[in-house]
């Protein structure tokens, strides 16, 4: 132990102790702890046994030496100092944040569904209809004030206007049940990709609102939303949530239809830092494989950076804002576009809720 801990190149020690062969575990513990104390760097137990190693257990314990029952609880807490170090080491950071943002232009869009909402910290009475779920034409209004880059939807109210659209977008094309009452459109079959001419927009029209109406028969139903298609990319997730306790969170993780079951995520407090978004695209497999993996070519790192960004400093203004989820953020090789975005605004009570627990801590 004491060779251990007189070698440069050794930063901690953890120590397995099982009941020894020759001496009895308490004499073996007395033996090392003047060793442990007058140390500089970390020494934890792990303390193997029953009956035989209670004595070492009880000098440790008055010695105020770390000790542990299983090798993995030993590790895992000189894990937890080592991280602690690596976050005492770095520079202080200030939040990232971007000038060229609209805050009139959101609080424009939120006043018809946000009472006083003339100002980013004001705001707080909502409808309660649709779960309080924002209309797409306002959710797209929302991201482009903050420059967040999406792709226009527009509603066709039936088959002939929806062929229209896409003969004007131009094939191929997307589409998107439109119902305040589904936020979650691919799990009842309300989309449709790749969609590449006019009959195939004509047929897949009847076939979104169908699968709409068997899988929610009540919902309000305004009709499909067309989007153009875009060039192949990586899929991620982009977010925010508001904590109880902490406030607004930006989320990043692993997108698609994969994020519920891969649970490939990671949260930052908004407004965030670089060093904190680089952190989270680090944490997941996600932000990892953005650099490319086998035949997956690179995508674009930066545009991810800042997209969660302006989604941080637009949750952290705007306190109504209870969640934001774009599902997926395409990756592209270049720059990087919201195919799928809701936002929802908190209910007064829920906000007001949230607000008191955030004093209190």
């Amino acid at each position: 132990l004491r060779a251990l801990l007189n070698d440069p190149h050794v930063d901690s020690v953890m120590v397995i102790l099982p009941p020894p062969p020759m001496y009895t575990a308490g004499g073996v513990a007395r033996a090392m702890i003047p060793i442990i104390q007058s140390a500089k760097k970390p020494v934890v137990i792990a303390v193997m046994g029953e009956r035989m190693i209670q004595e070492a257990v009880e000098y440790f314990r008055a010695a105020h030496v770390p000790e542990y029952r299983f090798p993995e609880r030993a590790a895992g807490a000189l894990n937890v100092l080592t991280r602690r170090a690596e976050t005492l080491a770095r520079e202080v950071e200030s939040p990232l944040h971007r000038a060229d943002v609209s805050p009139e232009k959101v609080a424009n869009a939120l006043a018809p569904f946000v009472v006083g909402a003339s100002a980013p910290q004001k705001g707080t009475e909502v409808p309660t209809t649709n779960g309080g779920f924002l209309p797409q034409d306002t959710t797209l209004q929302i991201l482009a004030a903050y420059g967040i880059p999406t792709l226009g939807l527009e509603l066709a109210r039936d088959a002939d206007e929806a062929v229209a659209i896409a003969a004007r977008m131009g094939f191929p094309v997307a589409l998107k049940v439109a119902s305040p009452d589904i936020p979650h459109k691919s799990d009842v079959g309300g989309v449709l990709l790749d969609v590449r001419d006019r009959e195939s927009v004509r047929a897949g029209f009847a076939t979104v609102i169908e699968a709409a109406k068997r899988a929610k028969a009540d919902a309000l139903i305004e009709g499909v939303h067309l989007q153009r298609m875009v060039s192949a990319g990586q899929e991620v997730i982009t977010g925010t949530v508001r904590d109880a306790q902490f406030g607004p969170l930006v989320m990043f993780g692993s997108g698609g239809v994969e994020v519920e079951g891969l649970k490939d995520v990671a949260f930052a407090l908004a407004p965030a830092t670089r060093g904190e978004i680089e952190e989270m695209l680090e944490k997941t497999w996600a932000g990892r494989k953005l650099r490319g993996f086998r035949n997956l070519p690179p995508a674009d790192r930066e545009a991810v950076i800042e997209v969660l960004t302006r989604l941080g400093q637009l949750a952290a203004d705007f306190p109504q804002l209870a969640e934001m989820e774009i599902n997926p953020l395409r990756v592209l090789r270049e720059g990087a576009v919201a195919l799928d975005v809701r936002i929802r605004i908190g209910f007064r009570g829920e906000l007001i809720e949230r607000e008191d627990a955030s004093q209190a801590h």
